[in-house]
């Protein structure tokens, strides 16, 4: 059976603010979500505001309340607020080096930051880290999986379904870049015992991951490809 309005909404609170008691409430015009976090009040206006940026996100229309959300009908400007989003984020991707140097500067820092951890323990948490951004659009996409975007107003069609279409290209390049990750901890490792001596190690792992991943790129489906994270 498909996910209703609640469920996705449910879904995505559980994700966005876990520390939250989210309850979903379905009225005639949408859902309505009640954020409670105990008395900690920052607590709850930090979680509702999250909760709040994640659903408009979607590209619903989401009216805030003290204590809760009122999730409605489809809002063209959020809606094409997701496109420039995802239009952004699959035209990051067309490049698999800033991934690299991302795990590089990650490594570096966590390495400083807990030097007695050791190189291994600095390269597992930057690998981590850098990952983590990959994962949060099949996440959302995830959730989305057999929920009925359909709409009235032909503005709002055009959107959803050039929303579609860009995720459709995100998903195979966030699992480039997850492999980049990958690749460039293993590459790193075998370069570390360097890292005190005249080798560059930049510019060892850009090349190496310059070289590897030659190629991997998939071919954008046509010209809407160029467009928004």
């Amino acid at each position: 059976m498909s996910p209703d309005l609640a469920q996705v909404v449910a879904r995505i609170c559980a994700r966005v603010a876990p520390e939250a008691i989210a309850r979903v409430v379905v009225l005639s015009s949408g859902v309505r979500v009640d954020i409670a976090t105990g008395p900690d009040e920052r607590r709850r206006w930090i979680s509702g505001h999250q909760v709040l940026r994640e659903l408009r996100l979607v590209g619903w229309r989401v009216q805030p309340h003290p204590d809760q959300l009122l999730v409605g009908r489809w809002s063209s400007v959020n809606l094409a607020h997701r496109v420039q989003t995802l239009t952004a984020g699959v035209q990051a991707m067309q490049e698999v080096i800033f991934t690299a140097e991302a795990v590089l500067a990650a490594v570096q820092r966590h390495y400083r930051a807990h030097h007695d951890a050791g190189p291994a323990e600095a390269l597992a948490a930057a690998g981590a880290e850098v990952s983590a951004w990959y994962q949060r659009w099949p996440v959302r996409l995830a959730e989305l999986e057999g929920f009925d975007r359909e709409a009235d107003r032909h503005v709002t069609q055009l959107l959803l379904a050039r929303s579609q279409e860009l995720e459709r290209q995100v998903l195979p390049l966030c699992v480039l870049h997850r492999q980049v990750v990958d690749y460039s901890v293993a590459a790193l490792g075998d370069l570390l015992p360097n890292w005190d001596g005249p080798v560059d190690v930049r510019a060892r792992l850009l090349q190496r991951v310059g070289e590897h991943f030659a190629g991997f790129l998939p071919t954008p489906s046509g010209p809407a490809a160029m467009g928004e994270s």
